[in-house]
């Protein structure tokens, strides 16, 4: 039971990182496409439960890192998206 402990906190932390880290580069860097910064997200899942010692949780890592920074980016487009058209608006 504890083994299970020390990954559900390992991993909130892990999402928490993945989402700072890709809403990060996808606001400042805003041209890298989309699958680049996902690619990298599921790599460092993939490289987490390899560190660790955990090839039975590489799967959900890749998956739990991949759908947290499309999460992110989504939230960052739409975030831009919307600035860019209320100064649209502000405009006209």
């Amino acid at each position: 039971m504890e083994f299970l402990f020390v990954f559900i906190n390992q991993f909130f932390i892990m999402g928490s990182l993945v989402l700072i880290i890709s809403g990060a580069i996808t606001y400042s860097l805003n041209r890298i496409p989309f699958i680049y910064i996902v690619s990298m997200s599921m790599a460092a899942g993939y490289f987490y439960s390899i560190k660790f010692e955990v090839p039975q949780l590489a799967y959900f890592a890749i998956v739990y890192n991949g759908i947290l920074s499309l999460f992110s980016i989504g939230l960052v487009k739409a975030g831009l998206y919307a600035k860019h058209k209320a100064e649209r608006l502000d405009r006209t």
